[in-house]
């Protein structure tokens, strides 16, 4: 029998994409609409698909992914191009729910698999890397980690002049970043915290305590790369955004995992206590026709994807299975390779900035920063 979720899946394949977003972001033209709609599909591949880890992608893999995005920059059939297109869904309307609540993981959630379907009309079978960003913060200057050379997202300091998506253009000026001049990166700790709880409400805004806030600790990581990535109408435009949700989402998977080995069902593990009413169960989600509701529903992690487990040190190498990465065994944990000094800029001291949560701020402000 299928699930309610597939049922409006393939509603959503012959219907509008939903007249709901068409009032709520009416400054969309037909052929965006249009292709939105062709997003929203059920593979017919019984092979889940496997995101790794930025990292563990080999070169053939790494490439095809970061050329995937580039064709879609590169797509003007529907304005400005495609990446852009989809990039503007996180702060339209349609991302009312997207954060401050429980609903901020499911809608990443399904925000993700749009992306991923995105890049497959560019270059079949590719999948999301996440970015595991506790590994970074694990050495001296994660600042040097090789995860800002040119064979991934390319500098961290100031307008983005090498790697793949050099030299990009965005609504918002040229991609830029300053990587550690505010905030911090995600910890072992971090996640560590974040696991010992057992309820969703216990990890999610509006309930959940800073320590095991995973709302709150990834927008440290937003605000660490600065820039565009600091903002909510910004970040999406820097591909680092889709890298960094995608681990979120790695870890959130795990934390589900975790209830079932405790006898919680995570598909009905939906809080009580909102906060924000976009956040209620039942209201419309954004993303086509789809409920906030189900967004933590089995359904994409039974039929869409799964993820490769987080990086572990190879027995018997200095390796954990990648050329970019270097097991520490006195810890046995996994180290990024790290750059040279050379062509490194200093940046200011990082300050933990406990700023306001954005949400409280939002009404009637032009740009939004991750609190």
């Amino acid at each position: 029998m299928p699930s309610l979720l597939h049922i409006l899946l393939l509603i959503i394949a012959i219907c509008p994409l939903c007249r709901l977003q068409q009032r709520s972001v009416n400054n969309l033209n037909h052929r965006f609409v249009t292709w939105m709609n062709s997003l929203f599909y059920i593979p017919n591949d019984r092979n889940l698909r496997v995101r790794k880890e930025y990292r563990m992608l080999s070169d053939t893999e790494r490439r095809d992914y970061n050329r995937a995005i580039l064709l879609l920059k590169n797509d003007r059939t529907v304005s400005p191009n495609k990446y852009d297109a989809l990039a503007s869904l996180h702060h339209l309307n349609s991302a009312n729910g997207a954060h401050g609540g429980p609903g901020f993981l499911g809608w990443h959630r399904v925000y993700l698999v749009l992306f991923e379907n995105a890049l497959r009309e560019k270059v079949p079978n590719i999948t999301i890397p996440y970015w595991d960003s506790t590994m970074d913060s694990d050495l001296p200057d994660p600042r040097r980690s090789i995860i800002w050379s040119p064979l991934f997202l390319g500098n961290g300091n100031g307008p983005v002049m090498n790697g793949p998506f050099r030299r990009w253009s965005t609504p918002y000026g040229p991609l830029r970043r300053d990587i550690g001049a505010d905030r911090r990166l995600m910890t072992r700790q971090d996640v560590q915290n974040v696991f010992s709880r057992r309820w969703l409400w216990e990890i999610t805004n509006p309930s959940a305590r800073d320590e095991y806030n995973i709302e709150l600790l990834h927008n440290h990581v937003h605000v660490w790369v600065g820039e565009q990535m600091s903002r909510i109408e910004s970040s999406s435009y820097d591909p680092a955004f889709f890298a960094h949700h995608a681990f979120i989402d790695c870890l959130w998977e795990e934390f589900r995992q975790r209830q079932r080995q405790q006898g919680i069902n995570p598909a009905r593990d939906y809080p009580r206590i909102v906060g924000d009413q976009n956040h209620q169960p039942l209201v419309s989600m954004g993303l086509g026709r789809l409920l906030v509701i189900d967004g933590i529903n089995d359904f994409f992690t039974r039929q869409i994807f799964r993820y490769e487990r987080r990086p572990t040190c190879v027995r018997g190498s200095n390796t954990c299975g990648s050329p970019y990465l270097r097991c520490n065994w006195s810890t046995q944990t996994c180290l990024p390779l790290i750059m040279s000094n050379r062509g490194t800029q200093t940046t200011r001291r990082v300050v933990q900035n406990r700023r306001q949560p954005w949400w409280r701020r939002f009404v009637n402000q032009r740009q939004t920063f991750f609190g």
